[in-house]
């Protein structure tokens, strides 16, 4: 494994919605009728809420990342079969890993046979509402348990009006006087529309405030990464995140006196420059935990020829072994491509740490595994990358969202 300063964005846990914003009004697609266990009628109270609140509220709420919210008879009940047919052509709720790969993951969303029938019976049925008797709990949904900080930089910046691909750093003082460790945070984005990633690094802060004041206005230019030499990634954001939650028991190291450099690139290839103001809100450990580090593994050499489609460069799949000089306990891995990307797998000394056959750059996440995977010294893990590109031109590694990358993050442990 290599540790390096990357040019790019990291991809971080997220809840599941179960239409993407693109999706709107009633789906006509065909849906097959499925029994109850009891034979029952399927209505909304009884039946489907339950999964609703397990399933699909952590994104389909009020002020929520989805199109509509998933809370109330009112908000469904003309959209019965829309959701019905999302749900039983697994396209939602989305959730990328295959099956084959036969990791186990923190948070899946992959639902189980019998909750697909529930919404296929409940359409059949006509959508019905049901008793409001029947009705569960409200549950809490997924969100950060306790929030002890929420930072913003002093100002809102709007995005260049030269170039599509802006890339920005802002000075951000969590005001930490004493050592911790980020178990926990959520960045919202104040233009999600523009907003192509996210990525925080903890810095030293005379040399954010040397970046800041060498600039005129808010923040400084910051193509790459932080432009900060011994910059230590605490996390980030790109769409299809809501918040992340490390796995318990350990954290990433902050310590005391340091302040974010949080760098966003804005893409505004649709043609509107928004004034953007992002917030992080931080969770801090409350006991002592094990300390992590987020290391890159990438390829940055490849050239994808011109209408090649299912292109997997010479040299895939690309070895990276292990040289920090001890064994690593890998809890997770953070998969990255931009959009002409199609297939991403990273794969460990003893076996398959994520397969993703069908890639989609707007639902990207870290995939946490139920259990750390040790990766001894000198032991490899390989990087597999497969664009399509429709394109008449060569398409390498670079920052712009026409651009591509292969890359991958492994959050780690001794």
């Amino acid at each position: 494994m290599i540790r390096a300063t990357l040019c790019l964005a990291t991809i971080l846990l997220g809840t599941g919605c179960l239409l993407p914003a693109s999706d709107g009004g009633q789906d006509a697609g065909p849906i097959e009728a499925t029994a109850l266990p009891d034979g029952g009628q399927a209505t909304w109270y009884r039946d489907v809420l339950p999964v609703s609140q397990a399933r699909c509220q952590g994104c389909h709420t009020t002020g929520g990342i989805a199109p509509f919210s998933m809370e109330t008879y009112a908000a469904v009940k003309n959209r019965f079969a829309q959701i019905a047919n999302a749900v039983s052509s697994r396209r939602m709720p989305p959730w990328m890993p295959g099956e084959s790969c036969g990791m186990q993951y923190v948070g899946s969303r992959r639902l189980s046979q019998a909750e697909i029938d529930v919404f296929t019976a409940w359409a059949a049925g006509g959508g019905a509402e049901g008793n409001p008797a029947d009705a569960p709990a409200a549950i809490k949904q997924d969100a950060l348990d306790w929030i002890d900080a929420t930072v913003t930089p002093a100002s809102s910046y709007t995005p260049s009006a030269t170039r599509t691909d802006d890339y920005h750093c802002f000075l951000v003082d969590p005001n930490v006087t004493t050592a911790r460790s980020v178990i926990g945070y959520e960045v919202v984005p104040g233009q999600r529309s523009q907003v192509h990633h996210v990525l925080i690094y903890a810095v030293d802060k005379a040399d954010a405030l040397a970046k800041d004041n060498a600039e005129a206005g808010e923040g400084w230019t910051c193509f790459g990464a932080s432009g900060i030499n011994n910059a230590d990634l605490i996390g980030g954001w790109v769409p299809g995140t809501s918040n992340v939650r490390y796995p318990a028991g350990t954290g990433i190291p902050l310590a005391a006196g340091k302040v974010f450099a949080m760098q966003i690139h804005y893409n505004t290839s649709a043609g509107t420059r928004l004034p953007d103001t992002t917030t992080v809100k931080l969770q801090y450990a409350r006991a002592a935990v094990i300390p992590a580090t987020l290391i890159p593994i990438l390829d940055y050499t490849f050239s994808i020829p011109p209408n090649a489609m299912g292109y997997t460069p010479l040299g895939h799949p690309k070895d990276f072994p292990n040289t920090l000089g001890f064994d690593a306990r890998v809890w997770g891995v953070l998969p990255h491509m931009h959009q002409k990307g199609k297939r991403i797998a990273i794969t460990g000394p003893r076996g398959c740490m994520v397969d993703i056959p069908q890639w989609d750059f707007h639902w990207q996440q870290q995939y946490f595994f139920t259990a750390p995977q040790l990766v001894k010294k000198l032991e490899k893990v390989t990087l597999t990358c497969t664009w399509d590109n429709p394109t008449t031109r060569y398409v390498t590694w670079g920052e712009g969202t026409d651009d591509e990358m292969c890359l991958a993050y492994l959050y780690a442990t001794l």
